[in-house]
């Protein structure tokens, strides 16, 4: 098998994966684990600054950080706002196949839906 092929396998396991998830799901691993990638700073700004490559870029990381805060304050995503978190999750495959290899490096329990 192929790296891209594998590459490519990856990427539509894991959007998979975001896509069968629950609005539960969504809020209690998939956010929290992107969001991990944050900087304290931005987690505070709610904003992406660092151009690192990790957690969210731009748009993203302000409508997400939104939602998270939401989410952090006992309120549960919309439908709307699940399906539109999903589509930006799913854009960061890559992140979490990378947060997922470390998990099982680490040994670190890991949720599979």
């Amino acid at each position: 098998m192929s790296k891209k092929s594998t590459i490519e396998q990856k990427k539509q396991h894991i959007r998979a994966l975001i896509d069968k998830a629950s609005a539960l799901e969504i809020e209690i691993v998939w956010m929290p684990r992107i969001m991990s990638n944050q900087t304290d700073l931005e987690k505070c700004r709610g904003d992406t600054i660092e151009r690192n490559s990790i957690g969210l870029s731009g748009v993203d990381g302000a409508f997400i950080s939104d939602v998270y805060e939401q989410v952090r304050g006992g309120k549960h995503l919309s439908g709307g706002q699940e399906q539109a978190v999903k589509r930006v999750l799913k854009k960061y495959w890559r992140q979490y196949a990378n947060m997922m290899h470390d998990d099982v490096k680490h040994k670190q329990v890991y949720i599979h839906t």
